[in-house]
């Protein structure tokens, strides 16, 4: 598997005008997480076959992907990732990017950004733990599909912002500034 390195900008700001917020953007990002897993709590009071259920938590949890994957993360921090496959030997090279032209983005997205897509996969971690506690083999299969979407965004958006040169290089200084000032 081949990375290209992802360049890493200083994309934080707590100064972002109101007006260069977005907020629509934000609330697709929760919405279609948050939707997943209510329906996973409270989908038997809507529908009682469990395929129905299933279809639409798997159906929320693909649009949840897609959108950040391709709306979210460009927008609130600043990073994208693709995978590419070569279509001569079927190896897959990842591309990791983040915002070229410097344009900062609003610390209280980035937070909400970070914050929901770590939780996220911890949160159906709990799910499927439960599941297999409970011998519920088939929501177990579910939580499966969800950790997998995910785990790869946050995966995919981890290699973007914290493991490019830039940012080890950026880490190591503030390591160094830190230990010579002690």
């Amino acid at each position: 598997m081949q990375v290209d390195e992802a360049e890493n900008l200083d994309l934080v700001d707590e100064e972002v005008p109101e007006e260069k917020t977005h907020k629509v953007t934000t609330l697709f990002h929760v919405l279609f997480k948050g939707a997943a897993i209510f329906m996973y709590i409270f989908g038997w009071a809507f529908a009682k076959n469990f395929v129905i259920n299933f279809v639409v938590i798997v159906l929320l949890l693909a649009f949840d992907f897609w959108t950040v994957k391709n709306v979210t993360g460009r927008l609130l921090v600043g990073l994208r990732w693709w995978n590419e496959v070569n279509e001569e030997d079927g190896s897959n090279k990842w591309i990791f990017e983040s915002r070229p032209d410097g344009k900062l983005v609003n610390a209280g997205e980035a937070r909400t950004f970070w914050t929901t897509l770590i939780l996220t996969p911890l949160i159906w971690i709990v799910f499927a733990l439960s599941a297999i506690i409970s011998w519920k083999f088939q929501w177990f299969i579910l939580c499966c599909v969800a950790i997998t979407l995910s785990g790869t965004n946050l995966w995919g958006y981890y290699k973007c912002r914290y493991d490019s040169n830039t940012a080890k290089q950026a880490l190591a200084n503030y390591a160094v500034g830190f230990m010579s000032a002690v």
